[in-house]
């Protein structure tokens, strides 16, 4: 069975099927807003913690894609997981970054709740299939789902300099549908628009998105020069079309203001909307509706156990807009909402277990006014008659009980997370067709226990004490004396809650090990060379605080980096570093022995 990608704690945006009656006396060339607007405000923070699955279109795990949030940073496991633990962010709209060689970025925002852990993960969408172009000839390029993008002659330049670029373009680009789950899970952000007037806060209604980057033949990033534009033409989903305005407001996804950002428009013509475009990142064709409320609700079973990875679906019943979000750990769920409105709240089960996605479990209708609303806990009971539940424990490498922890359930990235005394239940709406495996992980440690296989029965499943414990994590440690003064700090990266690589130099096959901490400490080697054996170390960067106040250093002679093991691709290089140091601004003597395990990069 394939994985779903499930996000948690976070009000996703997703239009699903148009009503089919409108036609085109029916659609709007200026769409008119109702209700209050309400101003951008991201400035309130709280603490709480965040993990979650990365995966690819098909639902695999991503291992080594780097996760960031709010100025913390880690990478995935092999299983693609993440987590970050007691985190200040911000309330209203906590944004992750995640990135991975080959793939576009993705982002995904969400409201959080201080002091709760919210389950949230997405899907990397993959670089392949490029078209091109020579920049001096300009092109016209198709690619799958519909999309057309036509670029003028002499319209490139080199992303990182602005210089005009001479040579053939490569272009990627991907379509995403945003009436599917996996358009829901790849979109970035949660479709909140800043608009070009007044940069105000507006829901935004999705009829199509996509996005493309450009590259020269050796990778340099290129981009549309200034002054110059390429014409995009956008197919509209076929369950849309009907709604579809003449005349749609044109929005590109700002990962530095982690907003959508309206600028241009498109026309709607033979079911495609036709704009123009500036620069390239994520576009995204958008009516902006106004809101100015939060609704929230925590999602209980008959017994008052919280219900996780549960959709909720909220349809605006005056404009047939429909929002999702997915109940984190404690069932808990809220975001933005239209004000003044009638809305239809349904409750889904985890479809993927059950593969019953769209059947409701529960529904409501209700009417929210102009101040926020908080539904408390909602009964929500089982529509099958024979779910399965399953309990256990998890302890340490000590056997000692332990509550900071998760519990992985493959294939269908359920994350779930053990009470104070480290007991843990879960209760599936069904009894799963196929086998579960559980990996444990012990979050205070960075290290997780062995597969555990097991066929569920109808009922509660037993299945004892689970062992967070027995698998190597990479990591790299660091013991640095300053000779001068005789004070010395060690300090430890660990994955994945930090981050430890290993890349080779292509043109001299140079290596480098790297870590760097989710607090931006840092510490890189290079090595002369990236086989088994000693060698001399050629340059340094280190960066600890409070410890030390020197912030750069240099390599006196002498300084060698060991490897045990240097395997192929993707393998650990595991080794050990001696280093005589100069630190600067003080230029005392430092010396700075290690060891370490870091995953190759490439």
């Amino acid at each position: 069975m394939k994985k779903i990608s499930i996000q948690s704690g976070i009000w996703s945006f997703l239009i699903l099927t148009a009503l089919l009656l409108g036609n085109q006396a029916c659609r709007k060339s200026n769409p008119t807003i109702q209700g209050s607007i309400i101003p951008y405000d991201n400035s309130t923070k709280v603490t709480a913690s965040l993990f979650g699955i990365i995966t690819d279109e098909s639902g695999q795990a991503l291992e080594n894609a780097l996760v960031r949030v709010a100025g913390y940073q880690m990478q995935t496991d092999v299983h693609g997981f993440y987590h970050f633990e007691n985190i200040t962010i911000p309330q209203h709209a906590t944004t992750i970054h995640v990135s991975k060689d080959g793939y576009f970025n993705g982002s995904r925002a969400m409201m959080v709740k201080a002091g709760q852990k919210h389950t949230f993960s997405l899907t990397l969408m993959k670089r392949e299939n490029p078209q091109s172009f020579m920049s001096s000839n300009g092109g016209s390029l198709n690619f799958t789902g519909g999309l057309n993008l036509s670029f003028p002659y002499n319209a490139v330049v080199n992303k990182a300099t602005g210089q005009a670029y001479h040579g053939q373009v490569f272009v990627y680009a991907k379509t995403i549908n945003p009436t599917t789950e996996l358009g829901r899970n790849t979109m970035p952000g949660d479709l909140r628009g800043m608009t070009a007037a007044g940069g105000e806060e507006r829901l935004l209604k999705s009829y199509g998105m996509f996005v493309a980057e450009l590259y020269a033949a050796d990778g340099t990033e290129l981009q549309i020069a200034d002054g110059s534009e390429v014409t995009m033409t956008l197919s509209v989903p076929t369950s849309l079309l009907g709604n579809a305005p003449a005349s749609i407001p044109l929005w590109y996804y700002d990962a530095v203001k982690e907003m959508w950002v309206e600028e241009g428009s498109a026309q709607l013509v033979g079911g495609k909307y036709i704009g123009k475009v500036k620069h390239f990142s994520f576009w995204n064709c958008d009516t902006p509706e106004a809101a100015n409320i939060t609704i929230e609700m925590t999602l209980v079973d008959v017994n008052g156990n919280p219900l996780n990875n549960y959709s909720v679906k909220l349809t605006n019943l005056s404009n047939n807009d429909s929002r999702y979000g997915v109940t984190n750990t404690s069932g808990w769920v809220g975001g933005l909402c239209y004000s003044n409105a009638t809305l239809l709240l349904e409750v889904f089960e985890p479809g993927n277990v059950c593969g019953n996605f769209g059947v409701t479990a529960y529904s409501q209708t209700i009417a929210t006014s102009s101040t926020n609303l908080n539904l408390g806990s909602l009964i929500i009971p089982s529509s099958i008659a024979t779910p399965a539940t399953i309990s256990g424990s998890v302890v340490n490498c000590s056997n000692n009980p332990i509550s900071n922890a998760a519990v992985l359930v493959s294939p269908f990235n359920i994350l779930i997370t053990p009470n104070a005394s480290g007991n843990f239940t879960y209760t599936f709406p069904c009894v799963p067709t196929q086998p579960i495996t559980l990996y444990t992980y012990d979050l205070s440690n960075n290290v997780y226990g062995s597969a555990a296989s097991y066929t569920l029965a109808a009922g509660t499943n037993t299945l004892g004490v689970q062992n967070a414990c027995g698998n190597v994590t990479q990591f790299l440690t660091i013991t640095l004396t300053n000779t001068t003064t005789s004070v010395t700090m060690t300090k430890t990266f660990t994955m994945p809650t930090d981050t430890v690589s290993c890349s080779v130099s292509l043109q001299n096959q140079s290596s480098n090990i790297f870590a760097m901490s989710n607090t931006n400490q840092y510490f890189a080697v290079t090595a002369v060379d990236s086989v088994v054996g000693t060698w001399n170390a050629s340059s340094v960067t280190a960066f600890f605080l409070p410890n030390f106040t020197d912030t750069q250093f240099s390599l006196d002679p002498g300084s060698t980096v060991t490897y045990s093991t240097f395997p192929g691709f993707p393998g650990d290089v595991t080794g050990s570093f001696s280093l005589n140091l100069v630190g600067n601004p003080s230029g005392n003597s430092y010396t700075a022995t290690g060891t370490f395990r870091a995953p190759r990069k490439n």
